[in-house]
């Protein structure tokens, strides 16, 4: 009971951790675009120095050099935020899954989104630290890479980042509780509903219609054969109660078995002399000693002489 409860927070940091990958992935991408867009990046830090000395220099002409990085580094957190709220729905199926029904999937589309945006956020930390530089508006203005205004590079950028992941979290919850809904959950009681027959296979007949008639009583090929059920009440004949199934015609012993053919008893030949011969007797064993003597043959009959007249 336990694993089912738990269910939901096992399976969304599970999927979490994975989801924290691609997240880990947008930080790298926009440090690279940050490290790609560097010469642009110092020279619009150092019209900004210009402009707050009291100079004048006009951004604009460097501010074009910085639209790949910007579109490279937020496309690729709207990316990674459609594949949080994709893995929060996979969540969602798998805890009710996991617990039988369909519930727990926003629960579990919360945890892939706590799992991910928690990576996500120390993954940029990391990164800001060791590069000192982001592909961010924090980047423009306050990234120099150098450490002189890190702490103002990670407020601003860590604002950023949680008011998108803020924005998220509706949808992680939105999509767990949907991919929950959707998911193939069986019945608890799946095992013990009762399977149905179809329409043309002989229903069962209801409790004590019949008389209960024990194992093995049916006739058999060889058997006498037994006296079919008895007939409905009210009429004549065997005839069976309505709604049983119709018995087979090669069922010896019931109505539309096609009756045994009557015996046939030998009849002697009307000439003997065609009538079969007849099997010698068998010989006792053992053998009788008149067996091992030789037999002398008889010598042919004679007729008999004429009688004088």
């Amino acid at each position: 009971m336990s694993e089912q409860r738990d269910a939901p927070r096992v399976y969304g940091v599970r999927v979490g951790l994975v989801s924290g990958l691609f997240s880990i992935a947008q930080v790298l991408l926009s440090v690279a675009a940050a490290h790609g867009s560097e010469a642009a990046l110092r020279a619009i830090q150092h019209t900004f120095t210009i402009l707050t000395s009291g100079g004048l220099v006009d951004p604009t002409t460097v501010a074009p050099a910085l639209i790949p990085m910007l579109l490279t580094t937020y496309l690729a957190m709207l990316l990674a935020g459609l594949v949080t709220v994709w893995f929060a729905g996979r969540a969602g199926r798998l805890a009710a899954i996991a617990q039988g029904r369909h519930a727990g999937g926003a629960s579990a589309g919360m945890w892939v989104w706590l799992t991910s945006t928690g990576i996500w956020l120390l993954a940029s930390i990391i990164a800001t630290v060791i590069t000192n530089s982001d592909g961010t508006i924090s980047g423009v203005f306050v990234g120099t890479f150098s450490s002189a205004y890190l702490p103002q590079q990670l407020i601003f950028l860590l604002l950023q980042e949680i008011v998108a992941a803020l924005f998220c979290l509706g949808f992680c919850a939105a999509a767990g509780a949907q991919g929950a809904r959707n998911a193939p959950v069986s019945p608890p009681n799946a095992a013990l509903t009762p399977l149905h027959a179809p329409a043309w296979y002989p229903q069962r007949p209801p409790q004590g219609a019949y008389p209960y008639v024990p194992y093995g009583s049916y006739p058999m090929p060889g058997y006498p054969p037994y006296p079919p059920y008895p007939p409905q009440p009210g009429q004549s004949g065997q005839q069976p109660y309505p709604g049983y199934p119709a018995y087979h015609p090669s069922y010896p012993g019931y109505p539309g078995y096609p009756p045994a053919p009557p015996a046939q008893t030998p009849q002697a030949p009307a000439n003997p002399h065609l009538a079969a011969p007849q099997a010698a007797a068998p010989m006792p064993y053992p053998p009788p000693p008149s067996f091992y003597v030789p037999q002398q043959a008889a010598p042919p009959a004679t007729p008999p002489a004429a009688q004088p007249e």
